[in-house]
């Protein structure tokens, strides 16, 4: 039994933390699993009735807000407070992909040693499960916290984040002093994550008959050239946790048939990149190389930018990150630092430009997003919402 001490009251945060209710945990999962929110076409409106339902009986109050007639995100709070604690977990899922490479059925959860199988148990289903336990655990206690509690649940976090752009713009992070999201870190606590930029390298040549490529310009040879110039401008810069920003060449088209030197082909490069190497400053360098090829070359290159969210980084020494720290390695009895992710959240969506402190943990292995047989364990779902449990506590209750 843990005790704390504060301001001279004993409070005893795990007699708390011990409300945690994985009944609920499970029945939820279980229920949102259920509802089929494959994007595209990326349908939340049966979940957001759902979990509007739901927060009803619990006692919560809700919103919904609504990106489409299918597509629609949820806003829970718990509390009064001019402050919020803003706790978020998107609705909708990755398709199935093949189903014949799946063992369980997953539109259903299927229980086996301890795990959780079905589409969306791990990514993201099972952590929206563990925040709305949170949730339920706070109102059932008489802890005196100085901040209101907020779910916000996404629409569209797999394809656009869509939904937790409209749910900034509606006012919905106006009022945060922090987010914690759920996403898959096998409980470690993240608190910086790569901002995705994905361009189009196009290169333009001139067509000729395939017998003939000297009477021609070859717009793949030219891709071939654009490709290793665009390797050697990622910045040298490290970051703490991320490391440096990355790129992946991870598409190109070109031609039109064996016997025709191809007149254009385009690229398609995910650059991943760390806080401290700005989209801007990339996008001039890779404009500028662009035309001095252009110049030295018989192709011409150009590019345009299709995705671009920022990096983000959250200080450690923030209150909330080393509760959540703490509580982490209490809950796992191991000791971690905090991690860096590779790839993007709704953070990146809900955070700038205040830059709030924010976390991401959830139950779960990374390794198994997206793929068929998707599984967590519902002891990492519970684990999860102690450690945020935990970490709240620590730093919002009221003094």
């Amino acid at each position: 039994m843990i005790t704390f001490i504060i301001v001279g009251v004993n409070l005893n945060y795990q007699s708390i933390i011990d409300k945690i209710d994985e009944d609920l945990i499970l029945r939820l999962t279980k229920d949102l699993v259920a509802l089929d929110s494959q994007n595209p076409p990326g349908r939340t409106d049966h979940i957001t009735k759902y979990l509007e339902e739901e927060s009803k009986s619990l006692g919560f109050q809700s919103q919904i807000y609504k990106l489409d007639d299918k597509r629609q995100n949820i806003v829970i709070t718990f509390g009064k407070s001019e402050r919020d604690i803003v706790l978020s977990g998107h609705l909708d899922t990755v398709p199935f992909g093949d189903k014949s490479q799946w063992k369980y059925p997953p539109l259903e959860v299927t229980e086996k040693d301890g795990k959780l199988f079905g589409r969306g148990t791990v990514d993201m289903k099972g952590g929206v499960a563990s925040l709305i336990a949170v949730m339920d655990a706070i109102s059932r206690s008489d802890v005196n916290l100085s901040h209101r509690i907020v779910f916000a649940g996404t629409a569209d976090e797999e394809v656009g984040m869509n939904g937790a752009f409209q749910l900034k713009e509606k006012g919905v992070m106006d009022n945060a002093d922090c987010l914690i999201i759920t996403e898959a870190t096998d409980l470690k606590v993240g608190i910086a994550e790569k901002g995705p930029y994905w361009i189009r390298m196009n290169v333009k040549g001139k067509a000729a008959h395939g017998s003939m490529p000297e009477a021609g310009i070859n717009a793949i040879d030219g891709a071939c050239i654009g490709i290793n110039k665009l390797k050697k401008i990622l910045p040298d810069t490290k970051h703490d946790i991320l490391g440096k920003s990355t790129l992946n060449v991870s598409m190109i088209k070109g031609g039109v048939t064996i016997n025709v030197v191809p007149d254009e082909c385009y690229v398609d490069c995910d650059f991943r990149l760390i806080p401290e190497d700005k989209h801007d400053e990339l996008n001039g360098q890779i404009k500028t190389l662009l035309l001095k090829l252009s110049k030295e070359n018989s192709c011409v290159f150009s590019h345009k930018v299709f995705h671009s969210l920022p990096a983000l980084s959250t200080n450690p020494n923030e209150s909330i990150i080393k509760g959540l720290l703490k509580h982490s390695n209490l809950v796992t009895n191991t000791t971690s630092d905090p991690i860096g992710l590779t790839y993007g959240t709704d953070a990146a969506a809900l955070v700038p430009p205040d830059n709030i402190p924010f976390a991401i943990i959830g139950g779960g292995c990374p390794s198994v997003l997206h793929q068929a047989n998707e599984y967590v364990y519902l002891s990492d779902l519970v684990k999860a919402s102690k450690i945020i449990l935990g970490g709240i506590l620590d730093t919002y209750v009221k003094k």
